[in-house]
């Protein structure tokens, strides 16, 4: 049934369908902003200015060769931009550029609005339950040995 995720499925599938009914929301909201994925790095940026790249990789969880594709791809958009730091030229810093801040304004404000929807008829006592209870599971899993996993949501089907 529509809406309703089956309580027999381990939690990581039904995370999956949340992050999935989630997304397919957030990328329709957004048709017409040029980009089409990593939202959620441009989301990062928009708070964090001028952020070290690894620091993103950590807050996000996301690999240090994936991070570098996505930086690429929004490089070659024109939405951010990378400078080198000058005491270690390793470490790149990144920002998000003039097109980038006006356009993610527009993705800040389809996150809101869905969270937003996310939570109607849900008291704000639930959501911070609900939001703590998550912290508490990523931490559980956490201490887990895992595999590093790259999730890039694309649309199936072209843009009209």
């Amino acid at each position: 049934m529509k809406g309703e995720i089956n309580k027999e499925l381990p939690v990581g599938t039904r995370a999956l369908i949340l992050s999935k009914l989630y997304y397919g929301a957030l990328s329709k909201s957004l048709d017409k902003v040029d980009v089409e994925r990593y939202y959620s790095v441009l989301f990062f940026l928009y708070n964090h200015q001028n952020v070290c790249q690894q620091v993103v990789c950590d807050n996000l969880r996301i690999d240090k060769t994936a991070m570098v594709k996505v930086l690429d791809y929004l490089s070659k958009a024109g939405y951010i931009e990378r400078t080198t730091n000058p005491n270690d030229r390793r470490e790149h810093f990144i920002k998000l550029s003039k097109k980038g801040e006006k356009q993610t304004k527009k993705i800040v404000q389809s996150f809101d609005s869905i969270d937003e929807k996310a939570f109607l008829n849900i008291s704000e006592s639930e959501r911070k339950t609900f939001l703590k209870v998550m912290q508490l599971v990523c931490k559980n899993l956490d201490t887990l040995p895992s595999d590093d996993l790259f999730f890039n949501y694309k649309k199936t089907k072209a843009k009209n």
